[in-house]
């Protein structure tokens, strides 16, 4: 991952590994069938009768995917920290004695690892669980994104020559803030690597048709007011956009608020693309959206029937548009940053849980967004995130949601929520 603007490390010798295995195509096939499976499942009768039910199917993908990739383990594993030396350029105008004071109080850097690890997968391993896999739960692994190819990762981290002016920016907002925080807070630091999204340039759109059919407390209209208050001052008193039917969203509007931000954040029932036109989404240019949060697929019978009507007027292909991996496709061509999303349908309850644990820890506790994704994604298995890791929620029927999800059972949920693109962008 690329360093703070003009700085270089030095990485020492290149390394790439290369492993030619035999594999069986029917496996492959088998898995893929599998996954179809699973997204197809009455999750609404499924987790009525029994969690269990859902964590068997979601075992018969997981378990035959980790012996398919299985021979390729030793080259996915994160290599060795290795040691770095501190470079220190003098800035024009500054004294050499403070220069050398300076430079001897850096004193030895600790060993850099290797821990934003990127999956550049073909489209049919991408529909996988592959953040799963026992590999990445060894070493310093922090952060597992996708990507769909090298030149799409390097399109993404390329940086325009006026960005490192609005990072300086964001910086100096940051700072303010941190003398406006609530008394008590912990101090908020971003990692020094970080591309800073601006917290005053978020947009969002929450259930537009309010079609959430569940107790008030975990409807996403609900939720994201809880989370709006609570992160007002200092994160989310400029945050703009729709929430529930009382001023619907037309398709101007839609286009209005996706090409004027750098985060945009979409609540709601079906997928993301069945409320926008796939066509003009697919004109726009949204490389100023450097981070979009798309907690999606959940359903009641309010919105399957507002989807079946839909469909009868879309041809097949316009309908595989709007599938979770389709989707991501789409809006990394058009430019966003980093997309974190739901890969297969969920429930109401498991949505506000993951909306209550990432906007903690992007906005509070300022966490990239990589290590966000990634404590979510280990809450469902056996290593579970310490406690203080993710501050609690004020409701408790969140943080009873919470609990259910540190058991082994839960890793459906868990597993949910990926991460397309860049792992290293931080709200600022």
């Amino acid at each position: 991952l690329p360093t703070p603007k003009g700085k270089q490390l030095p990485m020492g010798a290149g390394c790439c590994k290369v492993a030619r295995v035999a594999v069986d195509p029917s496996a492959l096939a088998h898995l893929l069938a599998q996954v179809r499976q699973l997204r197809e499942q009455p999750l609404m009768d499924a987790y009525s009768e029994d969690m269990a039910l859902v964590t068997s199917s979601f075992n018969n993908v997981l378990k035959p995917l980790e012996e398919y990739l299985k021979p390729l383990f030793p080259l996915m594993a994160c290599p060795e920290a290795r040691i770095q030396t501190p470079a220190f350029v003098a800035e024009p105008g500054k004294s050499k004695g403070k220069d050398k004071e300076r430079k001897a109080s850096l004193g030895p850097a600790p060993p850099e690892a290797a821990d934003h690890v990127v999956l550049v997968m073909d489209q049919h391993l991408l529909a996988l669980p592959l953040e799963g896999l026992s590999v990445f739960e060894e070493g310093s692994v922090s952060s597992v994104s996708r990507d769909f190819s090298l030149q799409m990762l390097m399109n993404r981290l390329h940086k325009e020559e006026t960005e490192g002016s609005v990072k300086k920016e964001s910086k100096g907002k940051e700072h303010k803030r941190a003398k406006k925080g609530r008394k008590g807070s912990v101090p908020r630091i971003l990692p020094p690597d970080c591309i800073v999204v601006d917290s005053d340039n978020f947009k969002v759109i929450v259930d537009p048709y309010e079609e959430a059919q569940s107790i008030e407390a975990l409807t996403p209209v609900f939720v994201t007011r809880e989370i709006l208050e609570r992160f007002r001052d200092p994160f989310t008193a400029r945050w703009v956009g729709h929430l529930g039917n009382k001023y619907f969203p037309s398709q101007a509007e839609w286009e209005q608020l996706l090409g004027s931000c750098q985060g945009f954040f979409f609540y709601g029932m079906e997928s993301f693309l069945s409320h926008i036109l796939v066509e003009r989404l697919a004109a726009m240019n949204l490389q100023e959206c450097q981070v979009m949060v798309l907690l999606d697929l959940a359903h009641s019978f309010e919105s399957m029937r507002r989807q079946s009507e839909l469909a009868e007027n879309k041809s097949a292909l316009q309908l595989s548009l709007e599938g979770p991996v389709e989707t991501a496709a789409l809006l990394s061509l058009v430019g966003v940053r980093s997309i974190l999303a739901n890969q297969w349908p969920t429930l109401l309850q498991d949505n506000a849980m993951r909306a209550s644990i990432l906007w903690e820890n992007l906005l509070a506790v300022g966490k990239p967004t990589g290590k966000a994704v990634r404590l979510l994604q280990r809450m469902g298995g056996n290593d579970t995130a310490s406690q203080d890791e993710s501050p609690q929620t004020s409701k408790d029927m969140l943080a009873s949601l919470r609990s259910q999800l540190r058991r082994p059972e839960a890793l459906p949920v868990a597993l949910n929520l990926v991460l397309y693109g860049l792992p290293h962008q931080a709200i600022g």
